[in-house]
């Protein structure tokens, strides 16, 4: 379940269970406070009818509109007190409820006594010289409404409207940044360093905010130790290329002068020393594929090309009884950068060629399924530690007592495999072989075809 969902879910289920007990507990409460509020009414209404009486004997003409300045007779809708003229309106000109009027029709039957007529009517008629008080306690207006026909079902809909809608934009306030963190999370993951997310905040200041700022400089900080590390290879590269020139002149010209008591070790010294000259190349190759951004896409026969890596990686592993073998359509045109393509599949090639055992073959096969290239290199080598399976496409990782050792690539071969492959969108994996060995598989995007 996800962060947000957890949030929403728990919030609102907060909001929903207050509402239930809150019902529950009101539920076990009295219907009304039965003789305190009729009383409370009571007495109200009596302490108006005495003094308008009072105001009546001292001047009848202004005892209404004194009364109505002492007094305040309307706070609707939760009580009104009317005070009716012999005629039966309002002396406030306001309209009469309908229990009021009926107390009103009914005033012969009360005679000049004063009564309760229901819980929420009080009326005093004694010495008013035909005038009435009424005291009417009225509802609060949810009451009125959820006493209305349907009034219950629109309550609890609001009621579960109004506590989504808060637990929705409660949940989205939290999580929505931390999804975007998570998203960023990813983008570093997949090598993306120049990721930021402190903006999409807005003008948070809160912990959440803080985390996108400590995110942002954990970025910048990581992003220049990795251009540091890069810059620092290339340039390392380029500055070993000339030494290393210069020592393979001179091997050249100590070969020549040399007598054959030493000519073993200056041939195991030429050897070394092109296998140094081609780990530069590769290290300069990879460099120069981390900061390729862009392909130049081509239409390209890929049996074509896999069959001619194959037809040349054959020819080292002959000594040995090893053999490539090859599986797939007589064609399939694929747009693609075909020099990047080769690179990758030549290094992955020869790498399982390198560790297949003796006298066994390396199995590649080219299909096409669901819309996709898939190119899998097979071996019958001594496999890679589960737990290293992931890593062996970092450059220059090794596994003890690594496959690569031998490979001549210093271990960045299947690096500038994982990079090419990358640039175009597709995806390269490793696993171990039922029965020992691996199998590299390559996925490439079916841009365009063309097969038979």
């Amino acid at each position: 379940m996800s962060f947000f969902l957890r949030i929403f879910l728990s919030v609102w289920g907060i909001i929903l269970v207050t509402i239930t007990m809150t019902l529950w507990v009101g539920s076990w409460l009295p219907e009304r406070e039965g003789a305190t509020n009729d009383a409370r009414l009571g007495q109200m209404v009596t302490i108006v009818a005495r003094e308008f009486r009072e105001q009546l004997a001292t001047d009848p003409t202004t005892a209404a509109k004194i009364l109505a300045e002492e007094h305040v007779l309307d706070l609707s809708p939760i009580l009104q007190i009317f005070v009716l003229t012999p005629d039966g309106d309002d002396v406030l000109g306001r309209a009469l409820p309908e229990q009021v009027s009926q107390a009103y029709n009914a005033r012969g039957d009360l005679g000049s006594r004063s009564a309760a007529v229901s819980p929420r009517l009080h009326v005093r008629n004694n010495d008013l010289e035909g005038y009435m008080v009424v005291g009417y306690e009225g509802h609060y207006p949810l009451r009125e409404v959820v006493m209305k026909p349907g009034g219950r079902l629109l309550h609890v809909t609001l009621l579960l409207t109004v506590s989504a809608i808060v637990s929705f934009l409660l949940a989205r306030f939290i999580g929505l940044p931390v999804r975007r963190l998570r998203h960023a999370e990813q983008q570093v993951a997949s090598g993306d360093f120049s990721v930021r997310i402190a903006h999409t905040v807005g003008s948070r200041t809160d912990d959440i905010a803080r985390l996108a700022q400590d995110f942002d400089v954990m970025t910048e900080q990581v992003d220049a130790i990795v251009e540091s590390q890069k810059r620092l290879m290339r340039d390392v590269s380029h500055e070993l290329r000339s030494p290393l020139a210069r020592l393979q002149a001179l091997l050249s010209i100590t070969q020549q002068k040399a007598d054959s008591s030493v000519s073993i070790e200056i041939d195991r010294m030429e050897i070394e020393l092109e296998r140094l000259d081609h780990l530069i190349g590769k290290i300069l190759e990879f460099a120069r594929l981390e900061t390729k951004t862009d392909i130049q896409r081509h239409p390209t026969d890929i049996v074509d090309l896999v069959q001619n890596i194959v037809d040349d990686s054959s020819l080292e592993g002959q000594a040995d009884g090893k053999q490539i073998l090859m599986d797939g359509p007589e064609r399939c045109v694929v747009d693609m950068d075909s020099g990047l393509i080769q690179s990758a599949l030549e290094n992955v090639v020869r790498n399982a060629l390198k560790h297949t055992a003796k006298g066994t073959a390396v199995e590649v096969t080219v299909a096409t399924e669901e819309g996709c290239l898939r190119i899998a290199i097979d071996d019958r080598g001594p496999g890679v530690p589960e737990e290293a399976i992931d890593k062996i496409f970092q450059p220059f990782f090794r596994v003890e007592n690594s496959r690569s050792t031998r490979s001549g690539s210093g271990g960045i071969g299947l690096a500038i495999a994982e990079r090419s492959v990358h640039l175009h969108g597709g995806t390269i994996k490793a696993k171990n072989r039922e029965g020992g060995g691996l199998c590299v598989e390559i996925t490439l995007p079916f841009v365009s075809s063309v097969s038979s």
